[in-house]
């Protein structure tokens, strides 16, 4: 399950692909938090999304025509959409008034979920060895959370939320193991443009300017770039196995955060990347998993 894919001479690892898009998230964090300084949520994301969609229909139009975005699951598609928009936008929100390490570590609690969902939903088989490394990745996560939960806030629950809508997001890949990446990146960015929109048109909100544009447009990159290898990483390797390695953008974000905002990282945050980074290394360990199945 997890033997490199090439494209002529270049061999990708999936399990590397996947770091590429966890580090691309944290980078677009980074940029999310500097541009709510100025932008309320949905004059942000739904422009954003917009940009998203059109750059990934025009590739997919011009690698399979109009054939591309033909689906047999397209209800599954609408429903995820739906459930990824939603407490995406209220970590938008939240973003605005927590650090950005905090939210990156409240975020990053979905892999907690996805190995639930990848034992009791997908019947992946997980082993001890997957539970310990999940388990030390999530300790490592409550270690950089205590100094928050100190002076508790209702925010806080946006980005436990939107960790949850991912674990949900992530675990459809691996059911539909045969829908490409793009079509999944499209649907999704699509689905979230159309409820922002009209959220945004109810809510009498305006459009950004022109250098906020010029600066969404950075992000367009990096965002499908990082979707678009996650979701190459999460259907060529067990959802349980690649789960504990999500937990890397929390020191990613840290950095991001100390370079652009001043945050300075406490020392939990260190003591927390540790056993996080840890469990990464134990998840990739070879584990027997049994094979995976299409579900119609």
């Amino acid at each position: 399950m997890t033997e490199n894919y090439h494209l002529r001479s270049i061999h990708f690892p999936p399990i590397l692909v996947g770091l590429t898009g966890f580090i691309c998230f944290a980078a677009l964090g980074a940029l999310i938090k500097l541009l709510r300084l100025d932008l309320d949520p949905l004059s942000l994301i739904a422009p954003w999304l917009a940009m998203n969609t059109l750059v990934m229909g025009a590739w997919i139009y011009w690698r399979s025509g109009w054939s591309g975005f033909k689906t047999k699951i397209i209800s599954i598609h609408l429903i995820r959409g739906v459930i990824m928009c939603l407490p995406f936008l209220g970590g938008v929100y939240a973003l605005h008034y927590v650090s950005l390490s905090l939210y990156s570590t409240l975020l990053n609690t979905s892999p907690f979920f996805l190995v639930l969902l990848a034992s009791f939903w997908l019947h992946e088989s997980v082993s001890p060895k997957i539970w310990l490394a999940v388990a030390l990745g999530f300790i490592g996560v409550l270690i950089c959370l205590k100094p928050g939960w100190e002076s508790f806030s209702w925010f806080l629950l946006a980005p436990l939320l939107a960790a949850m809508s991912h674990a949900v997001g992530n675990a459809w890949l691996r059911r539909y193991p045969k829908e490409p990446e793009s079509r999944w990146v499209f649907y999704q960015e699509l689905l979230g443009c159309i409820v922002a929109g009209l959220l945004l048109w109810i809510t009498g909100g305006k459009l950004p300017e022109y250098n906020h544009l010029v600066l969404m447009g950075s992000m367009v990159g990096i965002d499908i770039l990082a979707m678009t290898t996650v979701f190459f990483a999460f259907k060529r390797m067990e959802s349980s196995r690649i789960a504990p390695w999500v937990y890397i953008q929390i020191p990613a974000s840290a950095i991001a955060g100390w370079l652009l905002f001043d945050e300075i990282p406490a020392w939990t945050t260190a003591v927390g990347a540790t056993l996080i980074i840890l469990g990464g290394y134990l998840a990739l360990s070879k584990q027997p998993y049994g094979p995976q199945e299409e579900v119609d």
